[in-house]
């Protein structure tokens, strides 16, 4: 499979959660890709670095694992990488305890959150690159 360039990398099973991202990014025309698993997460992030990562679902244990395995791989600080949380019942610890996380986004979400979300990172990414 082709990975296009500039792209947002979803980690999720397929959930309802999944389909409200999926579902506003279309609305943004951003380009998104989803792994249904850290190893597809890596695969895909190994051909084209996305310049966002979003790690929804309900395991939080992804975050310690996958986040320092897709940073080996893309060799970059230009992807920004937010975990999926829920503001009345977080899923996620403390942003201390998941250094490698550039934050959480919190359900639930919006339109213009996404939109500032997605501008920032791809902002992050070409001020990286530049450099």
């Amino acid at each position: 499979m082709k990975v296009p360039q500039g792209y947002i990398l979803v980690v999720d099973q397929p959930s309802e959660d999944l389909q409200v991202v999926k579902s506003i990014l279309s609305k943004l025309s951003c380009s998104v890709l989803i792994a249904e698993s850290p190893d597809q997460a890596v695969a895909q992030a190994s051909q084209a670095a996305p310049y966002l990562v979003i790690l929804s679902g309900d395991n939080p244990n992804w975050s310690d694992t996958l986040v320092y395995r897709l940073r080996q791989t893309v060799k970059t600080n230009g992807v920004t990488i937010v975990a999926l949380t829920d503001s009345s019942n977080p899923s996620w610890s403390h942003q201390e305890d998941h250094p490698g996380l550039d934050g959480f986004l919190v359900k639930p979400l919006s339109r213009d959150v996404l939109s500032s979300l997605v501008e920032s990172a791809i902002v992050k990414q070409a001020c990286c690159w530049a450099t």
